[in-house]
């Protein structure tokens, strides 16, 4: 985990984890939770990306991680969806004091996204903290409430575990070394829990990942001159992209909760 992330755990007083409504399990870092608890701080879980998700699936998500002892609190940042629920959720965290929230997630999760909903009129930024003794300037606050204030991680937090998500969030898409295996992994896994959704996304009917990718690419006119081919490459970056972005309809179903 880089330093960074470390020294803001060490100083906020609420650690805020925010996951991806469509696949929250593969979003969370154990790594950082173990150093959450070993620091004794408390942890609210925030499924950003909501309005990508039925209700009924983010309530289910919620129960399950409540099971677990996290309050858990759903949202779409972007679409102002829930915001002042997670603004009460973290009054109620911090038992009514002031203090520092640090903003912890993976890439592209929308720790930023969801600090822009909260600091509204509250826009400026505050340096140093009034509450925090010898604050390091590289660590940026921001008020989100007269005594609140949020500290975005600067640093990223390295995607622990399943494979796949540590390569569409531990890269940009075009840095990927190889985008097409990716993208064909990525394309399998949305099939397994949500088959069709490409094909409505991308408009057009396709017989296996490799297809979608080709078919995504002549649609688009990402086309070798050469040969006449399509540029496959291209369209495996456009993929992940969009996935990040929020325009495939993808989610997963909680397992093994207890309750379902």
């Amino acid at each position: 985990m880089l330093q960074l992330v470390k020294d803001v755990i060490r100083r906020a007083d609420l650690i805020v984890e925010v996951l991806d409504a469509r696949e929250p399990r593969l979003t969370r870092s154990r790594s950082m939770e173990s150093l959450v608890e070993r620091l004794g701080k408390p942890l609210l879980l925030v499924l950003n990306k909501g309005d990508l998700v039925p209700r009924g699936v983010l309530e289910s998500w919620k129960r399950c991680f409540e099971l677990e002892g996290h309050p858990t609190v759903y949202i779409a940042a972007t679409q102002h969806m829930g915001t002042k629920l997670l603004r009460t959720s973290i009054k109620e965290a911090m038992r009514g004091r002031g203090g520092i929230v640090g903003f912890v997630g993976y890439p592209k999760t929308g720790k930023s996204s969801i600090i822009n909903a909260l600091k509204g009129r509250h826009s400026a930024t505050t340096s140093p903290h009034p509450f925090s003794p010898g604050y390091t300037k590289s660590l940026q606050l921001f008020r989100i409430d007269s005594k609140l204030y949020a500290i975005d991680s600067p640093g990223l937090i390295p995607p622990d575990g399943n494979p796949l998500e540590r390569a569409i969030r531990g890269s940009r898409p075009e840095d990927l070394e190889d985008p097409v295996k990716v993208a064909l992994a990525l394309i399998e896994r949305i099939e397994e829990f949500s088959r069709g959704s490409l094909g409505k996304v991308y408009k057009v009917d396709y017989t296996s990942p490799l297809d979608l990718l080709e078919k995504i690419a002549r649609k688009r006119g990402w086309i070798y001159r050469s040969n006449g081919e399509p540029i496959v490459d291209q369209a495996a970056v456009q993929l992940i992209r969009d996935y990040h972005e929020g325009k495939i309809t993808y989610y997963i179903l909680p397992k093994g909760c207890g309750h379902d």
